[in-house]
């Protein structure tokens, strides 16, 4: 029982905390922009005497919500790759900043990235020896060469990782979903979701060649 609330504590721990993290910035942000831009508009007169405070306000979150979206057109620029560059390496300068900023950032990482749509299945199999189980994701299929292209990352940063090619049938397709898998690499093993929880063994003596997923459709087996 305590395992199990352990469990349930941690997940929510991963569930929340980049979410927090990720609101608390954005707050912050706004209120940098708000307090900037309210003393301009309030020296408008006719913004000062018409117009509601609300509006303001909205008008400061829209504004800080175009900043954002500048700041990504800009990042996607070469002077913005070298000036954003130049900043990260400033950053990583600074002992006790530079932790906290490459938290951050992976945890950022994870969150934004489009994971669900890169990864397939996960995967657990046999590397870097036989005995020894990796956990991965498919990012794709090649039916021709009977290979899976399998992202093997690293805990507990799944932004990071390895590419590996590997045969179809040393392959075993896990009853979960990719956020779950990604879930399991963050914690470090901690947090188990199949099947309502439990160890992964008892899957490991069931190695079969792998189609399709055990949460349906069909199998080569």
């Amino acid at each position: 029982m305590n395992s199990r609330l352990r469990q349930y504590f941690i997940t929510g721990l991963l569930t929340v905390t980049p979410l927090a993290i990720t609101g608390w910035i954005l707050w912050r942000f706004y209120r940098v922009v708000d307090d900037a831009l309210r003393p301009l508009l309030e020296r408008i007169v006719f913004l000062r005497e018409y117009v509601p405070p609300f509006l303001v306000t909205l008008l400061g979150v829209l504004v800080s919500l175009l900043l954002l979206v500048l700041i990504g057109l800009v990042t996607r620029t070469l002077i913005g790759v070298a000036f954003f560059g130049l900043f990260e390496r400033i950053i990583n300068r600074i002992p006790i900043i530079k932790s906290i900023f490459s938290v951050t950032k992976q945890i950022s990482g994870v969150l934004l990235a489009d994971n669900r749509q890169a990864f397939q299945h996960v995967v657990m199999f046999e590397y870097p020896r036989r005995g020894i189980w990796s956990l991965g994701f498919i990012t794709h299929d090649d039916p021709q060469r009977d290979n899976l292209h399998i992202f093997l990352p690293t805990a507990p940063n799944p932004t990071s990782g390895f590419l590996l090619l590997v045969p179809r049938a040393e392959a075993l397709i896990l009853p979960m979903t990719v956020e779950e898998g990604i879930r399991l690499v963050i914690s470090g093993g901690a947090v188990v979701e199949r099947a309502g929880g439990g160890s992964l063994a008892p899957l490991l003596t069931r190695r079969r060649r792998t189609g399709i997923d055990e949460t349906g459709g069909e199998s080569d087996a």
